[in-house]
């Protein structure tokens, strides 16, 4: 098959879109392909915080009907790819949101959060994020909100959660987990990358790792597609093709050095994991909307056109489902 006739057939699913730079770019993704973008829609933010950008979420997507369509099923997701439309799945970057109220989980299943990332790089309730120099692991809260995301089928993410916290996340969660948008740190040393011990646990639960395209965790000189690639390949090679996907993670390219200044000066980022702006993705993969190039490559690569499928899309649809469906608590569907 042609390299754009599998392309435009494929499900091609980003796992990570911050949803401010998504909002303002969200055409690059449908010019791209894409069938489904998971959004951030919270990080920081304090649960009346939340509940306003989340609403604000709703009503991005209620303007846009012809194209944009809210999903918590994978049905919902394939429904979309076939309506021609772009599925918004709904995610937390951190459970800043959630304080220490355990209850709060079920109110934002049932505003339609799918996805929840147990930290954003600092220490919170539920454990240690990356940036942490003790990486303490999993607190008793954050045991029980893991719990609580297995009751009722929302993903555990461990993206920017310390190596300690995310191991025991992974034994403590009788679901699927995912870092859903991290990259190798056997190809890059950084502490938003990911453990080859951590792929493979995150592996060993049906999870996988979505490859992160900012340029500053996948290293080396200026990288492009090809080195992209080598982080897709790395994670196949390790733990196998249905344990890689994509988390690009595109952001604003030129942030406000002031904003920079004040996320290092008050610990949210450190100035040797996150350079300075302005921040770059590979050449090729710039924006969403060269999606395309990412399957002409892969193709390029070796790698098979299930296997291709499986990288762009499947391989989230099949977490998403394993999960999604798995909750006790199914009335508010």
């Amino acid at each position: 098959m042609p390299a754009r006739d599998l392309h435009d057939s494929a499900v091609v699913i980003d796992g990570t879109c911050p949803g401010y730079y998504w909002m303002q770019n969200v055409d690059d993704w449908r010019k791209g392909g894409a069938t489904c973008c998971v959004v951030t829609a919270v990080a920081f933010e304090d649960v009346r915080q939340a509940a306003t950008a989340i609403a604000g979420l709703f009503r991005f997507v209620r303007e846009r009907p012809d194209d944009l369509v809210l999903a918590t099923t994978a049905g919902e997701i394939r429904a979309a790819k076939a309506a021609g439309k772009l599925a918004v799945v709904l995610q937390f970057q951190g459970t800043a949101a959630l304080g220490y109220e355990l209850d709060l989980v079920e109110y934002y299943w049932r505003l339609g959060v799918r996805v929840v990332q147990l930290t954003y790089n600092q220490r919170g309730p539920v454990g240690d994020g990356c940036e942490e120099p003790s990486d303490a692991g999993l607190s008793g809260f954050g045991r029980r909100v893991v719990g609580e995301l297995n009751r009722l089928g929302m993903l555990v993410d461990v993206s920017h959660t310390g190596e300690r916290t995310s191991l025991d996340a992974v034994a403590a969660s009788s679901a699927p987990v995912v870092a859903s948008h991290s990259n190798p740190a056997a190809l890059h040393a950084s502490a938003r990358n990911v453990s080859d011990e951590l792929i493979r646990a995150l592996a060993g639960t049906g999870g996988l790792v979505g490859i992160n395209g900012f340029s500053a965790f996948l290293g080396g000189d200026r990288p492009g597609l090809d080195r992209f690639v080598d982080h897709i390949t790395h994670v196949a090679d390790l733990v196998g093709i249905e344990h890689v996907a994509l988390g690009l993670d595109y952001t604003v390219r030129d942030a406000p050095r002031e904003l920079y200044d004040h996320y290092v000066r008050d610990g949210i980022w450190s100035a040797a994991t996150y350079p300075p702006p302005p921040w770059s993705f590979p050449d090729g993969l710039d924006t969403a909307a060269e999606f395309p190039n990412l399957t002409d490559r892969l193709l390029e690569r070796g790698f098979g056109e299930a296997e291709v499928r499986a990288v762009l899309g499947e391989n989230w649809l099949r977490v998403f489902d394993a999960v999604w469906s798995s909750g006790t608590t199914q009335e508010a569907r």
